[in-house]
């Protein structure tokens, strides 16, 4: 009876063992479902965006322009799609800043300082301020040249965003700068008609997706 009692190095190996592949799983399971939250909580930065974009749009756009930061980027000449997106901050339709930020990346805007008040300042506004990729200055250009077949000349102009955009077309992504948000496995896309997908890296490339000729982001700019 004694030596049945007695708990073998083999029996305490399996047992090891079976709690090893049940602690993997709890926190495989524990990884998909802060993903998850983080991929939610980004839908809803882009759907925060989305809905103050129709605010510029009514109030600021005559119900026609989306906004067109010429001269409030780094480049006195053009802007980025952050730059494009931050607009509706420096104007106020969107005065919140977390919004801006991907909470899957590693990126900050240090509390909304990076994001500045009325424009992009050199040294402060950089490829962490705002995690998403959107409308550049070329955008509609490069979408008119290569999505419309309109010729390649439209590839370098430089046209103001209108209502008028087709409201299926991508507005804003997560964006391509750095390590790719939520771990290369996919991103979200935001359409002119409000509405957010997730799509996932069997349907496009997450690091290489943002204007890349032939893809559906080749417009969009980080």
């Amino acid at each position: 009876m004694g030596k049945r009692g007695r708990v073998t190095l083999a029996e305490v190996l399996v047992v090891a063992l079976v709690l090893g592949i049940a602690l993997a799983a709890l926190v495989y399971v524990a990884r998909l479902r802060r993903e998850e939250a983080r991929r939610i909580r980004c839908r809803n930065n882009l759907n925060c965006l989305s809905k103050a974009m129709m605010t510029y749009l009514n109030e600021y756009g005559s119900n026609r322009w989306y906004p067109c930061p010429l001269g409030r980027g780094l480049r006195a000449d053009g802007w980025s799609g952050a730059e494009w997106l931050a607009m509706v901050h420096w104007v106020g339709t969107h005065p919140g800043v977390d919004c801006f930020v991907c909470p899957s990346s590693g990126d900050t805007n240090h509390a909304g300082r990076d994001l500045g008040t009325r424009r992009a300042v050199a040294g402060q506004f950089g490829s962490q301020t705002v995690s998403y990729a959107a409308m550049g200055d070329v955008s509609v250009g490069v979408y008119r040249a290569f999505k419309l077949g309109q010729g390649a000349g439209y590839a370098t102009s430089r046209l103001a965003v209108r209502d008028d955009f087709p409201p299926n077309e991508p507005m804003a992504c997560d964006d391509t700068e750095g390590t790719p948000n939520h771990g290369g496995q996919g991103m979200s896309v935001l359409f002119f008609d409000s509405h957010v997908e997730y799509w996932t890296s069997d349907m496009i490339d997450p690091g290489r997706s943002v204007g890349v000729l032939g893809t559906a982001l080749v417009h969009l700019r980080n």
